[in-house]
This record gives C-alpha cells, sequence and structure tokens, in this order.
C-alpha cells in the first residue's frame, strides 16, 4: 500500500481489459475505478475526482480523443493515459497536444502500464507542487505589493502634508487669503476632470495647486501686505513670485512637485500673451497653468480683501466668459462652466477659514 492511495479510473468499452487493468494495479496499492463511455468517465471524474485517467481512444459514442479536452478543461491535474489498439501516430501526437501525459498500444505490456502509471503520478506530483509554489510566491507578492502600497501611500500623505504646510505659511505671510489655496486646488481638479485629463493627472493637480503662490514667501512684506495698489517697482517685485516659486519647487523627483513647479511659474500667463513673467501665449502655456489660471482669478474675484467685496456670482462668471480667448484658453474656460455646479459646491464648502487643511486635503 502507498503512503497515499491514488485513485486511477480505468475508462474503456471492454471489460475483460478494465478487470485485467484494475487487478495489475490494485496490487500496487492503487484505488481502481472503472467506466465503461464517456459519459460514465465524466460521471466518475465528478464523483471521485482521480489522479489518473486511463483512457481508450476507440469507444462507442463519444471516442477518447474526443473525451481528452473536455477532462483536462474540467480536472486540468489529472494525468491522463492513452490506450488503444490501433497505432495511429497523428492521433497520438494530438492527443499529447491536448495534454495526454503517455500513449500506450494494445496489447500492452502490464508491467510498461504500472511504469507509465508511476511515472505520471511522479510528473503530476511535480506539477503540483510547483503550482503550489507558484501560488505562494503569488500570495508572497500581493502581501508584498499590499505592503508597499501602504508604505507609498503614508510616504505620499507625509509629502502632502509638508508641501500643504509650506504652502500655508506662505499663505499666513498674506492674511488676505483665508482659505484660498483650499479652494483653489479643488477648483482646478474639478476643471481637469473637464478637459479629459485622467484620474491620475487630476490627482496630481489637486496636490501641486497649493503652491501655486510659494513664491510669495520671498516677498517683502510692505508689499505683499500693503493694503493700495502697487506702484510699477513694487508690481515688478510682486510678480517674481511666480519665478521664486518655480526655483523653491523645482528638481524634484515627485511628480507633483514638478507639478506644482509648472503652476506656479504659469498660473499668472495669459491666452493672449499679455500675462507674466514669460509672456506665454495660447498653449505655450502648459494646461496646469491654465487651469490654475482660471482657478486663481474667479477664486481672486469672490473673495473679500480689505481693498475690495467680492463680487457677485453672476459678475464673476460673467467676467470669466467675457476674457475667453483674451485672459484664458478658450477650452479651459468651457471646462469650467461645465464643472460650475461642482465649483460652487466647493467654495461653499471652504468658505470656513478655520477648517482644517490637512483633514480636507489628505484625509
Amino acid at each position: 500500500m502507498t503512503e497515499k492511495q491514488h485513485r486511477i479510473l480505468i475508462v474503456d468499452d471492454e471489460k475483460v481489459i478494465r478487470r485485467v487493468l484494475r487487478a495489475k494495479l490494485s496490487d500496487r496499492g492503487y484505488q481502481c475505478l472503472e467506466a465503461g463511455n464517456a459519459e460514465e468517465a465524466m460521471d466518475e471524474m465528478r464523483a471521485s475526482l482521480p489522479d489518473v485517467v486511463m483512457l481508450d481512444i476507440m469507444m462507442p459514442g463519444k471516442l477518447g480523443s474526443e473525451l481528452l479536452p473536455e477532462i483536462k478543461a474540467g480536472y486540468p491535474d489529472t494525468a491522463v493515459i492513452m490506450i488503444t489498439a490501433v497505432i495511429d501516430a497523428p492521433i497520438a501526437i494530438e492527443c499529447m497536444r491536448q495534454g495526454a501525459y503517455d500513449y500506450l498500444t494494445k496489447p500492452f505490456s502490464l508491467d510498461e502500464v504500472v511504469l507509465s502509471v508511476d511515472r505520471a503520478l511522479e510528473d503530476r506530483r511535480l506539477k503540483l507542487e510547483l503550482k503550489n509554489y507558484q501560488q505562494h510566491l503569488e500570495k508572497m507578492v500581493e502581501e508584498r505589493t499590499r505592503e508597499l502600497r501602504q508604505a507609498v501611500e503614508k510616504l505620499k500623505v507625509a509629502s502632502l502634508e509638508t508641501i500643504l504646510r509650506l504652502a500655508r505659511a506662505a499663505e499666513y505671510r498674506d492674511e488676505n487669503t483665508g482659505a484660498h489655496i483650499k479652494r483653489m486646488s479643488q477648483y482646478c481638479a474639478a476643471i481637469a476632470r473637464k478637459t479629459g485629463l485622467n484620474t491620475e493627472t487630476v490627482e496630481i493637480i489637486l496636490y501641486a495647486a497649493p503652491m501655486h503662490d510659494v513664491g510669495k514667501i520671498a516677498v517683502p512684506d510692505r508689499i505683499l501686505l500693503k493694503p493700495g495698489p502697487l506702484n510699477p517697482d513694487e508690481w515688478e517685485v510682486m510678480k517674481q513670485h511666480a519665478v521664486i516659486g518655480a526655483q523653491i519647487l523645482e528638481g524634484s523627483d515627485a511628480e507633483f512637485i514638478k507639478m506644482a513647479s509648472v503652476i506656479a511659474l504659469t498660473h499668472h500667463e495669459k491666452w493672449d500673451g499679455s500675462g507674466y513673467p514669460r509672456g506665454l501665449k495660447g498653449s505655450k502655456i502648459p494646461l496646469a497653468g491654465r487651469i490654475a489660471a482660471i482657478a486663481d482669478v474667479f477664486d481672486a474675484m469672490t473673495s473679500k480683501r480689505p481693498y475690495k467685496e467680492p463680487f457677485s456670482l453672476e459678475k464673476a462668471l460673467g467676467i470669466i466668459k467675457q476674457c475667453a480667448g483674451s485672459h484664458f484658453d478658450p477650452k479651459v474656460v468651457a471646462a469650467f462652466f461645465a464643472a460650475e455646479d461642482e465649483i460652487l459646491s466647493i467654495k461653499e464648502t471652504y468658505k470656513d477659514e478655520q477648517e482644517s487643511l490637512l483633514v480636507q486635503m489628505v484625509g
């Protein structure tokens, strides 16, 4: 008796052949099952799940060669040994191609049969071990991948927190901005989605937009906090915040910091080329900069400042429309109005200046 009693299904329309094979294989310690045709064979397959099938090719009804692919499809771990009284090389080759382990011709030596079954079982054992090992490896890879994703997510959140705190530092130097950076980033994401950008790029813009005015850190308080209009010299200093912001952010390998550098540099450029700091025109302005430009202006128009009351929504939206093709990219204006309901919802959600920035942006 073997350590584990393997089940052998003998499928042959000749009862004598089945009994001879059963007697020999039972002596070897195998549990033998019998079937006289394809239908009986499939019933036995479902009931017993044999380890090896000895399958006669020429049977009444469905041929063994026709049953073979059905067995391999439903029970891929079962080894199949074809047996036949006719030597037919093309059929033998086709059976092997369909997944048969061996091909024996009648009359066969019973010792040859035993040897073939022993080898088929050993081959099956090795394949199952390999399959289990592969599944184990796949599970390990899946677990490691999940752990890596969690680690990357934690690192991402930590990086975002650092960036948002830096953006907050710039904001606190300009006491008039309030919740501007919160709304700004959400506006940008809403508009970006409507331009057709993919989810990953929209997320990058969402996290990059808060840094658009980080260069204001370098603007002197006498200019940044001046309550009245700036004179030409002061205005030239103020305009440098775009360049300084880009310089602060440049050189990073992180995609959202790269994007933040682009937005910082280009969110004051205008579609007609009259913006700053480079006077870029049309599509030469990066799309993220064009999106940030409209979000920044809309929030400035609808926010209260020491030198002005907020514009009404009707007036602000009217100005946005009028500036399509001059200040703003017409396609981005169209995306803005396609996202109008979401933008107004964002404006309402982030009106509380004391609301936690990290909860809103990271959480």
